[in-house]
């Protein structure tokens, strides 16, 4: 005799009142899982960081608010990174965009991690995560006639440690600049807040891709701190656009694009998609799985074609504004797959740059007023390192 839906559901409130407050498994409303697994990589700041996402759906019928996570060590369960608070709510982004860290009824939120090291810490070989939530109360059925109001539930607190994921043990690949001369300002770089870059975690065919998980958008500062100079719909009030993009890496072209038009800076562009977003580009292999990308190239001023061997420091192209963009820069990024956004983000760092202090006043920037630096912060020489989000930078 089939079981019915009616008998089921009290077997399984049974099952879990049954579970021991001791026991090791926790039932919770939330199912965990990161999207891909942990590559590490040396920042500026001499810090090995750890991006990464985590994918949190809630199965309760009712509200769930995230309290605190942790991530642990999974061998040792040593906290390695803690989020509470304004901080945890900033790394949180949830589904259809709501602030805040209460998950609703039935939905999901993303959540963004970055577990930063100190400098000459080994990364460990597995993550777990340790959540402490609490789980709101459901609706409350009304009482029948003749019957005392009954009491409203209380909410629930509940901690459990899911979630596990791998870091892998391999370095970051080492690159050369794909720009040259002083003042190149690192927009929407790793690896915190959450940037563009950071949170285009992209549904492509029922898998999520973080192709821009440590991508860059390289702009440049004139003489006196200024982005443009005059009308910042015009082109040519970008001291910048135009500039040689050089290869980072010798490799294998694999796709180029060379005839998509410019679009107007300071506007969205109307008729951007998922096919057209990386504008004029080209792809190389650079070899071990990674594919380096540098899109928004101006249209006619691509140098190599598909099959091309190009060596370190050649030039591509020149600098645009193509595709989906508002201003022109050069966006780069290494991923794992020869596709701007069905793809995975890699880490990687740079052999040499100068770190010249970091941006401080980002949207008066974009509204056409002098970058107010901090001339200490991430300052000096760096080797086989990742420039961090606001930097500014000098190429050789």
């Amino acid at each position: 005799m089939p079981v019915t839906v009616r008998l089921l559901l009290p077997i399984l409130a049974t099952l879990a009142a049954s579970v021991p407050a001791a026991a090791a498994a926790v039932v919770a409303p939330l199912v965990v899982r990161a999207v891909a697994p942990v590559d590490p990589v040396q920042g500026a700041d001499a810090r090995l960081h750890l991006a990464y996402e985590l994918l949190i759906m809630n199965f309760a019928s009712s509200q769930v608010s995230l309290d605190t996570v942790e991530a642990l060590d999974a061998a040792t369960e040593t906290v390695v990174a803690r989020m509470q608070g304004p901080d945890l709510g900033g790394m949180l982004r949830l589904a259809g965009g709501a602030g805040g860290t209460a998950i609703g009824a039935g939905a999901s939120a993303t959540l963004f991690m970055d577990v930063s090291l100190p400098a000459g810490a080994r990364a460990p070989r597995a993550l777990s995560h340790r959540f402490a939530i609490t789980v709101a109360p459901g609706a409350t059925p009304p009482p029948e006639p003749g019957d005392r109001d009954p009491s409203p539930p209380a909410a629930k607190a509940i901690t459990f440690v899911g979630a596990p994921v791998g870091v892998a043990q391999r370095r970051a690949v080492v690159l050369s600049s794909p720009l040259r001369g002083p003042r190149w300002l690192v927009a929407n770089g790793c690896c915190t807040p959450i940037t563009a870059h950071r949170g285009a975690t992209l549904p492509i065919d029922g898998t999520i891709r973080v192709a821009e998980r440590f991508a860059i958008d390289f702009v440049q500062l004139a003489g006196d701190g200024r982005l443009f100079t005059g009308d910042k719909s015009q082109l040519s009030s970008y001291a910048f656009y135009g500039v040689e993009v050089l290869s980072v890496a010798r490799g294998i072209v694999v796709e180029t694009e060379n005839a998509l038009p410019e679009q107007v800076p300071a506007t969205r562009p109307p008729d951007a998609t998922i096919s057209n977003a990386a504008g004029n580009h080209v792809i190389v292999d650079i070899g071990d799985g990674r594919f380096a990308l540098y899109a928004h190239l101006q249209p006619g001023s691509v140098r190599v074609r598909k099959g091309d061997h190009v060596r370190r420091g050649q030039p591509l192209g020149l600098l645009g504004n193509s595709g989906n963009t508002d201003a022109p820069h050069l966006h780069f990024h290494v991923m794992d797959a020869p596709s701007p956004l069905v793809a995975n983000g890699l880490p990687y760092v740079l052999a040499s740059f100068t770190g010249e202090g970091r941006l401080t006043n980002e949207d008066a920037l974009w509204n056409g007023e002098p970058a107010t630096i901090d001339r200490g912060a991430l300052a000096g020489a760096h080797a086989d390192q990742l420039p961090l989000d606001d930097e500014i930078v000098a190429f050789p």
